[in-house]
């Protein structure tokens, strides 16, 4: 019998035609709560479940990411199942293709290696930085979500390279101080694009 995340990838063969906004950023910097509240105050968006071969963090919800094995991971690569994948450290990372059928406009929450390889792949998506307010801050929330010390310092090293391509690339670009300020400016941009493209279409 096949795997349900299998067929979940290998069923999304192909690109949607639906806007696309990318949610990336350093770690810590609060993105899956963001969007999350992004999500749940939109009807008209939907979130993209990430799939990750990472262990589950502790505490950390089974529906934050679709959490696979090398073989699952491999088998959805090999069936042109993700729009992006990437390494990131000892583990991988990938955004499912979105269903042919989807008739909302699709939110995922990436890091920034995965942003630029969705923009080369659909030059129109819309990507959204999210910052975190300070390092402190930034160390202080990955910490509080668990994640080890040795991953904080590799994440605070990748997150300086990250910014230098993120201000290049982003069309708006955040400081997360505090949640509802900062799902009310995106909020506030996902209007304004959709104005635009709305009157385009006319």
């Amino acid at each position: 019998m096949t795997d349900p995340a299998l067929r979940c990838a290998a069923s999304c063969a192909a690109p949607c035609s639906v806007d696309v906004y990318v949610v990336c950023g350093p770690g810590g910097a609060g993105k899956g709560t963001i969007v999350a509240a992004l999500v749940a105050q939109d009807p008209a968006l939907v979130l993209s479940r990430s799939w990750t071969t990472r262990p589950r963090r502790v505490g950390e919800s089974a529906e934050a990411y679709t959490f696979v094995t090398d073989e699952q991971f491999d088998a959805a690569i090999a069936a042109n199942g993700f729009l992006e994948w990437a390494d990131f450290f000892e583990y991988r990372y990938g955004t499912p293709m979105p269903p042919a059928d989807i008739d909302r406009d699709l939110v995922l929450e990436i890091d920034v290696q995965g942003a630029v390889s969705v923009r080369e792949r659909d030059p129109g998506a819309q990507v959204i930085m999210v910052l975190p307010p300070s390092r402190a801050e930034q160390e202080r929330r990955m910490r509080r979500r668990g994640d080890p010390e040795s991953e904080v310092v590799r994440r605070l090293a990748k997150a300086d390279q990250e910014l230098a391509v993120g201000y290049r690339m982003a069309d708006l670009i955040v400081v997360n101080r505090d949640i509802a300020g900062t799902v009310d400016e995106i909020a506030a941009f996902v209007g304004r694009v959709r104005s635009r493209r709305e009157q385009s279409r006319r």
